[in-house]
C-alpha cells in the first residue's frame, strides 16, 4: 500500500485552569506537493478497499498509541474509532485496538476513545463501550447535536465527555437562537453527567458561547492546529486567562445593564399594577402609557387561571386578545416560584430568557401579585439583544426576585 498516514495532535484545553488537558489524534498524510493536509477522505474513499482502508485506520491509531510515552504529565490522548469497522470483526472478543492498547502496556487513564458515529447498530455500539469501560477507558462521543435521534443513545451509552457539534457552534456565535439551541444541548449534556467540549472554536465569540454552554473542554485553530509534536500543557494559560478575563468584564457589564434595567422594568411594572388596583374594567386601562418593551400583559388568579385578555402594546394602544381567556399557566416554573416565595406581596419574578412564539422576538416574562387573588403577567421584550452572545447576562437574571415593596 502506497499510502502512509500519520498521527497529528490537537490540543484539548480545559477552560477552568487554562492549560492543555489532552490532545486528539488526527490522521494526516502527504499531498502530491508535499503538504501535509488532513487524510479524512481517505476512510470513505470507494477507490480503496474496505480492508485497506480498515489497515489505514488501524496503523495510524497504533502510531498515535505508541506517542503515550511522550504524554506530558497529567493529560491524555483521544483516539477516533467508528464503530462502522466493526461489522467487518468476526467477533467483539477481540477488539484490535484493545490488542494494541494491551500490548503497549498503555495507562487506560491516558487514553480518551471517541466513538465518531451513532448511526450504527445500537447494540453493537453498546457493547463496544461497555468493553472499553470494562478496561477502564474514558468515552467521548463525537459530533452531539447533528440530531435528535442521537439522544435516546447518548442515555444509554454514558459518555464520560460530549463532543458539541462544530457547525453548531460557529452559526451560535452570530444567532441569537442558534445559540439558545447550543446552550440548551451543552445544559443537556451536563444534565446527564458528561463532561462538554466544544471543538471547531476559531474565534474569541466562539470561545465565550463555549463558555455559556458549560464547556469543561475547548479545541479548536484559536488555540492551536493539529501539530506533529504535542504542545507544552501550559503553552495556552496566558491566552485562556486574557481570554476569561475579557469575557469576565463583558458579563459583568452585561449583568450590570440587566439590573440597571431590571429597576427601570419594576418601576413601570409598579405603575401598572396600582391601575389594575384601582381599575373596575378594561376601559380604564386605555390612559396608562406602557414603553414600547411591554409587549403584552394579563391576569391570572392565583390558581394560575387566565381572567383577562391578553393587552396587546401597540402604537394604537392597548388591543385586547381574548383567545387565551381561560388558559391555565399555573405549570411555569416562574409562576410556582412566585407562589412559593416567602413574602409574594413583595417580589417580582423573571423567566428564563425565551424567543416569542408571536413576534419572533426575544422575551421574558416578570410575574407578581396585583393583590390576594390576582397575578399580573408581563411579556418584555429584551431590546437589542437579538445578537448578543451574553444574552444570558443582558436579559434579567432568570428566577431573580427583586425586592418592591
Amino acid at each position: 500500500m502506497s499510502l502512509k498516514l500519520f498521527p497529528y495532535f490537537q490540543p484539548i484545553v480545559e477552560t477552568a485552569t487554562g492549560r492543555i488537558a489532552g490532545y486528539e489524534a488526527l490522521a494526516r498524510m502527504k499531498d502530491e506537493n508535499g503538504n501535509t493536509v488532513s487524510a479524512g477522505r481517505i476512510f470513505s474513499d470507494k477507490d480503496l478497499s474496505v480492508k485497506e482502508r480498515i489497515e489505514l485506520d488501524r496503523d495510524v491509531r497504533l502510531q498515535a498509541l505508541q506517542q503515550i510515552q511522550s504524554l506530558p504529565e497529567d493529560t491524555f490522548i483521544s483516539i477516533n474509532i467508528s464503530p462502522e469497522w466493526l461489522q467487518y470483526l468476526e467477533s467483539l472478543d477481540s477488539i484490535p485496538t484493545l490488542e494494541m492498547i494491551k500490548q503497549l502496556a498503555v495507562d487506560p487513564s491516558k487514553v480518551v476513545i471517541e466513538i465518531t458515529e451513532l448511526d450504527g447498530d445500537l447494540d453493537v455500539i453498546q457493547r463496544l463501550v461497555e468493553r472499553y469501560r470494562e478496561e477502564g477507558f474514558c468515552i467521548a462521543i463525537d459530533d452531539f447535536g447533528t440530531g435528535f435521534s442521537q439522544l435516546d443513545r447518548i442515555a444509554l451509552l454514558k459518555p464520560d465527555i460530549i463532543k458539541l457539534d462544530m457547525t453548531l457552534l460557529k452559526s451560535g456565535s452570530t444567532d441569537s437562537r442558534r445559540a439558545s439551541m447550543v446552550q440548551m444541548l451543552g445544559e443537556l449534556a451536563s444534565k446527564l453527567g458528561s463532561k462538554v467540549l466544544c471543538e471547531g472554536v476559531e474565534t474569541d465569540d466562539e470561545y465565550y458561547l463555549a463558555l455559556s454552554c458549560n464547556a469543561v473542554y475547548v479545541q479548536g485553530f484559536l488555540f492551536s492546529e493539529a501539530q506533529s509534536e504535542m504542545l507544552l500543557p501550559d503553552s495556552t494559560t496566558k491566552q485562556v486567562k486574557d481570554l476569561l478575563s475579557h469575557y469576565r468584564d463583558m458579563a459583568i457589564n452585561a449583568t450590570s445593564r440587566s439590573h440597571w434595567r431590571a429597576e427601570k422594568v419594576k418601576a413601570e411594572l409598579l405603575s401598572l399594577r396600582e391601575v389594575l388596583k384601582a381599575a373596575s374594567s378594561d376601559e380604564d386601562l386605555q390612559y396608562f402609557v406602557a414603553t414600547e418593551h411591554l409587549m403584552r400583559f394579563y391576569i391570572c388568579d392565583r390558581l394560575g387561571n387566565q381572567i383577562s385578555p391578553n393587552f396587546e402594546n401597540s402604537d394604537k394602544g392597548w388591543i385586547l386578545n381574548e383567545k387565551h381567556r381561560g388558559f391555565n399557566w399555573s405549570w411555569r416554573p416562574y409562576f410556582f416560584e412566585l407562589l412559593g416565595s416567602a413574602d409574594t406581596k413583595n417580589r417580582l419574578v423573571f423567566s428564563e430568557p425565551y424567543q416569542d412564539i408571536h413576534t419572533g422576538q426575544r422575551a421574558q416574562t416578570a410575574v407578581l401579585f396585583i393583590d390576594d387573588s390576582r397575578i399580573l403577567l408581563a411579556d418584555l421584550l429584551d431590546e437589542g439583544q437579538e445578537t448578543d452572545l451574553f444574552n444570558g447576562f443582558s436579559a434579567m437574571p432568570a428566577s431573580w426576585i427583586p425586592e418592591i415593596g
